[in-house]
């Protein structure tokens, strides 16, 4: 015998992610996919259906009791290859508990940021072949449930100012060569929000304070 979901059970956008612990614009996706079930009211009001947001908790639950998680990632992507090593060596010897990678060009860096879904990424301003400033937009724009922290170096204090002006309030400037400690002590406080908050809380706007911070002292 089939059984037919409590209709009388449902919930609003708002609340059905509240209790998924996830962005309403992430709900509202999971709603077009098919994830969730829900209909619009004749006012145009979306109404989720318990049933299916309850489903989806248990299979999360589930989920995370049967696999580890998966190690914080940090891909850095620098000009020249040696610069690149030489700060993920430190990178992974002060961050022991992040899996830190590099990439030898752009577009290499689009291929490991697709695989593995790194949470930062610390990149040169200069890449060949790339239109920088539309690849870091992009990336802003298509983290959904988790931001991604992204630090860009650049050498020059005017260029500075200037690269500022042009990328998304989340994304960190600092100066080069790169500050490795100060780059893991922003690594370490990102983890930290990332870790302690839901993923609504949207951790990587809390960096527009540290931005703030962290440009000067690499001037």
């Amino acid at each position: 015998m089939t059984e037919h979901p409590d209709t009388t059970r449902i919930c609003s956008t708002r609340e059905a992610s509240r209790l998924l612990g996830i962005s309403v614009r992430t709900t509202q996706l999971w709603v077009e996919e098919g994830h969730l079930q829900a209909w619009k009211t004749p006012g145009g009001h979306r109404r989720i259906l318990l049933d299916s947001v309850e489903r989806l908790m248990h299979k999360h639950r589930h989920a995370a009791l049967v696999a580890p998680a998966a190690p914080f990632g940090v891909l850095v992507l620098r000009e020249e290859p040696e610069d690149g090593e030489a700060l993920r060596g430190l990178l992974a010897h002060v961050l022991p508990d992040c899996r830190v990678v590099t990439a030898r060009n752009g577009f290499e860096a689009l291929i490991r940021i697709g695989e593995a879904n790194p949470e930062a990424l610390i990149t040169d301003l200069s890449l060949a072949g790339l239109d920088f400033f539309s690849m870091v937009e992009a990336l802003v724009a298509h983290a959904r449930e988790r931001p991604m922290l992204i630090i860009v170096l650049v050498a020059s204090e005017a260029d500075r100012v200037g690269v500022r002006q042009r990328l998304p309030d989340e994304v960190v400037v600092m100066g080069a060569p790169a500050d490795g400690h100060e780059i893991a002590a922003l690594v370490r406080a990102f983890r930290r929000t990332w870790l302690r908050v839901s993923p609504e809380a949207r951790p990587a706007k809390k960096l527009r304070a540290m931005n703030l911070r962290a440009t000067p002292s690499a001037q």
